[in-house]
This record gives structure tokens, C-alpha cells and sequence, in this order.
């Protein structure tokens, strides 16, 4: 199997899936905007009376607005802010954090998931991002751990099983649980995502008993 036909596919697999909490629409191919808080605008504006850090909606959305003009520069500095005046959500740590990781700033990003999830522990999105920057590092074991906790906090996030399937495929050598996430991944997808299912019949065909006695046999496995 390929190893560059999957690796290229960790990123895109993520954006898929939306940083909102509940169903909304899908996103591939350029970073989702996530939520500023758990709590609605008002709430935030009430918990925050300087009146120097401005209006934390309104800054959200602008900084939104910069991202969807394709100011990653202005929009990273603008997170930045909201995430200094506002520690105690997680939004705006998300989407700088995704910034960061396009921007190739890959120990930064990580530093802005770990805050992200420090103010929200059941922050999925996070642990799906913190996956893909530790699996990029080489530090595989961590990157297991933060795919299965995306799982865990939510079992829907087709993205995050597709990945953990690719981690256990590729790098970890660990073909069953590979091929239980792919399944996982094509159940909640909904439709039959060639590529995966190539994937998935390859493994089905090497996992197969008479091959796997050839390969022992062969000294190809242990």
C-alpha cells in the first residue's frame, strides 16, 4: 500500500469535519471557523466588563472575516488577542491553532490546542487537530492517544477515525485496528469512499489466514 496516498489525505480528513459542537456543514480544504465559546454572545460580553478589550463577539467575527479574505497574517494576530483577553474559551485557540499548523508553525499550533483544551476538555476539534501535529512530528504514541480521546468525546467524527485508521495503518503496523477504523469511518460517512474501500479490501486480503501464515513463514512477520 502507498504510504504517500494516505499521508496526504490526514489533513484534508480533518477539515472535514466541522469545529461547531453540533451538525452543521462540512468543511474540506480550508480551516473551519469555530465557535467563540459555549455560551451565547451576551454571556460573554456580561463576563467581560473592561471595556478596553472591546466587544469579544464582534471580534470573533471579524477575525472570521479575515479568514475568509485570506489574511491568515491578520487573522492570526487577531485569534491571538481574543485568546489573551479571553483564556477561558476555546474558539479562538481552535482556529489559531489551525492557522499556525497551514502556516507550518507546527510547536506553536500545538501550544494553542493545549490551551484550547485546557478551557474546554471535551474540546474534540482539538484532540483531532493535536493528532495530525503529533502524528507530523513522528511522535506516534501521542498522536494515538489524542485521536482516541477525539473518538471518545465524539464517537460521530468520522475524520477522526479515518485518521486513526491511517496512524494504526501506516505507522503503527497495527493492520486490525486499521481496519476496524476505516469500516468505523465508511459506517458514519455514509457513502462508500472509494479510496477507503481500497483500503479496506487490501487489508481484508492480507489479514486473510493463508497469507498470513505466508508471510510468517517467509520471515516477513514475526
Amino acid at each position: 500500500m502507498k504510504h504517500f496516498a494516505k499521508t496526504g489525505l490526514l489533513l484534508p480528513a480533518l477539515l472535514l469535519a466541522a469545529c461547531t459542537d453540533g451538525p452543521g456543514p462540512r468543511y474540506y480544504g480550508s480551516p473551519p471557523a469555530s465557535q467563540l465559546a459555549e455560551v451565547k454572545p451576551a454571556e460573554v460580553a456580561a463576563a467581560s466588563p473592561d471595556p478596553a478589550k472591546g466587544d469579544a463577539a464582534q471580534r470573533f467575527q471579524n477575525a472570521l472575516k479575515l479568514m475568509k479574505d485570506h489574511q491568515p497574517q491578520e487573522a492570526r494576530e487577531a485569534f491571538a488577542g481574543l485568546a489573551q483577553d479571553f483564556p477561558q474559551y476555546s474558539g479562538p485557540l481552535n482556529d489559531l491553532g489551525v492557522l499556525q499548523a497551514q502556516g507550518k508553525q507546527r510547536d506553536q499550533a500545538i501550544a494553542s490546542f493545549a490551551k484550547a483544551i485546557a478551557a474546554n476538555g471535551n474540546n474534540a476539534f482539538a484532540y483531532g487537530w493535536l493528532g495530525i501535529l503529533y502524528r507530523e512530528s513522528g511522535d506516534y504514541a501521542h498522536a494515538e492517544q489524542a485521536y482516541r480521546k477525539a473518538i471518545e468525546l465524539k464517537p460521530d467524527d468520522a475524520a477522526a477515525h479515518l485518521n486513526l485508521g491511517i496512524l494504526c495503518d501506516i505507522y503503527l503496523k497495527h493492520p486490525a485496528e486499521a481496519l476496524a477504523q476505516y469500516r468505523e469511518y465508511q459506517r458514519i460517512a455514509g457513502s462508500n469512499n472509494l479510496m477507503v474501500a481500497v483500503w479496506i479490501k487490501q487489508l481484508e486480503v492480507k489479514m486473510q489466514p493463508t497469507n498470513v501464515a505466508s508471510a510468517s513463514a517467509s520471515g516477513a512477520m514475526p
